[in-house]
């Protein structure tokens, strides 16, 4: 699903890729993003696509079926010329991770050990975004 505030061109181009992508539900503007995440969930959706970067921070995923993908920008040439690396991302997260695209290009994958330990998996990093 493609969060509000995420260019909504991206969607189309995630169609044309073959995945299967969601326009952001209008009800759901100006819930709380524990409540998104939710919503997400029970509607069945694998993969939350945002440039909230904070949500890492603010909501627990453990045990939830949905993944959180942060973009490092709203910028549509960007996001749109990086289709893609933000693909190759979509498809690499798992189920209660937190997988945040930093400006540099770095990804990591955030999540909750057995033992309640966040642990912050590196992934393959790819090329610097540039607004």
């Amino acid at each position: 699903m493609v969060d509000e505030g995420v260019p909504q061109q991206l969607l189309a181009a995630l169609h044309k890729a073959g995945l299967d992508a969601h326009r952001f539900n209008p009800v759901w503007k100006g819930i709380s993003n524990g409540e998104l995440i939710a919503a997400v969930e029970d509607d069945g959706i694998d993969v939350l696509l945002t440039n909230d970067k904070n949500m890492v921070s603010q909501q627990r995923l453990k045990g939830r079926a949905v993944a959180v993908v942060a973009l490092p920008t709203n910028k549509r040439a960007t996001i749109m010329s990086r289709l893609a690396d933000i693909i190759d991302t979509l498809q690499r997260a798992r189920p209660g991770q937190h997988v945040v695209i930093d400006h540099d290009g770095s990804r990591k994958a955030h999540s909750i050990d057995s033992d309640g330990r966040i642990r912050v998996e590196d992934l393959p990093g790819v090329a610097p975004f540039r607004s």
